[in-house]
């Protein structure tokens, strides 16, 4: 059975007091039932850790991430919610865009599978991201589709690497299936866990801001100043970068692996479009 994607989200604080000392702790929880429950499930996971605080107690690692559950749900404003049109019933919604800590837009597909996986250093992350040699990333996709011949996937080209969509059928992001696929597909180990933990696939949709650095051409020779001293004043006014997310692409679509359907499925057919759109993926951009 197919998890609900986590639609409300909320933050709580609680307090537990240790010998006269009053410990304050806060927890963040989603829900896909309502906002009330989602407060109410913050309250109880800030009411835990604040006694384990109180009590000395460290809480419990994640297998394949760093904090446990209540610690990686992410609250971010949603900008946008994608959904699909259902003849005589509400639409279904399908993913929501939501602005992240640096001001990306992130798409987080319920069921629309995204692979991100690293193939080289970037060096304006933390630093110990997992990467991949490319030809190794490559073997892994061309060998996932022919051991699975009914997968296939729209391979993209991003600043630190490769990016996946998967464009043959939908996947629970909480499921075995989901984790064997992403560990073969030699995603990040902290992507696949919070891929579970928010039980959505998340992909960047707009540039990192800090990549976008583009300086500005230098005026043609004959509109230069003449004189020793302009020009000397003129050098010292040369264009500086000034960041132009405008001038860059998040990703690049190169090719499909795999044999594709006839006929996408809606759900992926509509993620897909808005994904190539907001993210210039038909374009010659620079990646950022």
């Amino acid at each position: 059975m197919s998890s609900s994607p986590p639609l409300h989200t909320a933050w709580a604080t609680a307090c537990a007091e240790r010998r006269g000392e009053r410990i304050f702790r806060t927890a963040s929880a989603s829900s896909a039932v309502s906002q009330d429950d989602a407060r109410r499930l913050a309250r109880a996971l800030a009411e835990t850790r604040a006694r384990a605080a109180a009590d000395g107690v460290t809480p419990p690692a994640l297998d394949g991430g760093t904090y446990p559950y209540p610690e990686r749900v992410l609250v971010e404003p949603v900008l946008q919610r994608l959904t699909l049109p259902a003849p005589g019933s509400a639409a279904v919604e399908l993913a929501r865009i939501t602005r992240n800590s640096y001001d990306a837009s992130v798409l987080n597909a319920y069921r629309v599978m995204f692979v991100d996986v690293d193939t080289a250093p970037d060096s304006s992350n933390a630093g110990d991201e997992e990467t991949v040699p490319q030809g190794e990333a490559l073997d892994a996709l061309v060998g996932l589709t022919r051991r699975q011949p009914d997968l296939a996937f729209r391979m993209y080209a991003t600043r630190a690497g490769l990016r996946y969509l998967c464009i043959s059928r939908l996947f629970d992001p909480v499921s075995d299936d989901s984790r064997s696929i992403l560990a073969g597909l030699r995603a990040d180990k902290r992507y696949a866990t919070l891929c579970r933990v928010q039980k959505c696939y998340r992909a960047r949709l707009t540039s990192k801001h800090w990549r976008c650095l583009w300086t500005p051409p230098a005026p043609p020779p004959e509109s230069r100043p003449r004189g020793f001293f302009a020009r000397l004043l003129h050098a010292a006014s040369a264009p500086s970068p000034v960041t132009d997310p405008a001038r860059f692409a998040t990703c690049r679509y190169l090719e499909t692996v795999g044999s594709p359907p006839r006929t996408l499925p809606p759900e992926i057919d509509l993620v897909l479009r808005h994904h190539d759109t907001v993210t210039e993926a038909a374009t010659d951009k620079p990646l950022a």
